[in-house]
């Protein structure tokens, strides 16, 4: 069994790291059984590209990194739960177990431009399109609300 603190701590490294670059503190991780295969920041900011998203980032790089468009056996740990376009891109790669530090709920008082997602969850979109996933919360949920807390720049998910 993976260690899922120690992959949350790494992916809270990266939000970290981010953050000190001026990028949104939000963190990814992919890992396959107890080896780390990629971990990324969001660099939104930095590169004005909406896309980049930690979590965006984190699945294209793996799976070019492991040559493959599918990585079933791997898990996907974020410091904060997916909004729909990096889920769809966690679903698109095959991945089945998704680790998440802090809900949308836990961080949306600190957000001033982002989390209107209203009823969503991660869960609700699985459901909708039949994604076999299982997702294990609150790992480490205190220390990854506290990256969005003390966030320097609006949250805009």
């Amino acid at each position: 069994m993976p260690d899922h603190q120690k992959f949350m701590r790494i992916a809270i490294g990266e939000a970290v790291r981010g953050a000190a670059m001026g990028e949104q503190p939000f963190g990814a991780v992919v890992a396959i059984g107890d080896e780390l295969v990629v971990a990324t920041p969001s660099l939104k900011v930095g590169t004005c590209d909406t896309t980049a998203h930690s979590e965006t980032l984190a699945i294209g790089l793996a799976t070019k990194k492991l040559g493959r468009r599918e990585i079933p056996e791997a898990t996907f740990y974020c410091t904060c739960e997916p909004c729909p376009m990096c889920c769809g891109a966690v679903l698109n790669s095959g991945i089945k177990t998704m680790v998440i530090g802090a809900r949308n709920r836990h961080v949306q008082q600190h957000a001033k431009l982002a989390f209107n997602f209203k009823d969503y969850t991660v869960e609700r979109l699985a459901e909708m399109v039949g994604w076999d996933l299982t997702v294990i919360e609150g790992v480490l949920q205190d220390e990854c609300v506290a990256l969005y807390s003390g966030a320097a720049v609006p949250l805009t998910r």
